[in-house]
């Protein structure tokens, strides 16, 4: 929630969330707060039926769909706002396919673990027009956190 207000992404159309788990929090929230057409994605088989059962028990269903899926792989061209759990692997990989195949004008968060994804834009391609927007500190407690940063592809 937190995310979304400092990012002001009131004006999301369509999200994906890549990693979603068992428990998908991410879009569970998002659907809450009154977005609709959330599909969040995994590629574990185990975890999307625990998280089809989540959503099925929280009547999100109809507003959050849990997919199977990859995020090296997984079609973006519909969607308008994609965040990237830290938790999704291989994250170079997935950002990669994600800035060579998602519309301009998309905004991508990024929560960043032990990924440098500073490093990683700074050494991306010129022609690729990507622009570091806001990065926002998460803290669940004082000594745990993550960062989340918002990049936004140009046109």
């Amino acid at each position: 929630m937190e995310e979304s207000k400092h990012f002001n992404l009131s004006n999301a159309k369509r999200v994906l969330h890549i990693g979603c788990g068992s428990y998908p929090i991410t879009a569970m929230k998002l659907a809450e707060m009154g977005y609709d057409n959330i599909v969040t994605i995994d590629h574990d088989v185990k975890a999307l039926k625990r998280a089809n059962k989540v959503l099925n028990k929280r009547n999100l269903n109809g507003r959050v769909k849990a997919k199977k899926g990859n995020g090296t792989t997984y079609p973006l061209g519909e969607f308008d706002t994609i965040i990237v759990s830290g938790c999704s692997v291989p994250k170079k990989q997935v950002l990669e396919h994600i800035l060579k195949n998602s519309k301009p004008e998309t905004r991508i968060i990024v929560r960043k673990t032990d990924f440098d994804v500073d490093s990683f834009i700074k050494n991306l391609n010129p022609q690729q027009n990507i622009s570091i927007i806001d990065i926002k500190e998460n803290y669940i407690v004082p000594t745990i956190y993550w960062d989340s940063v918002l990049i936004k592809k140009n046109n």
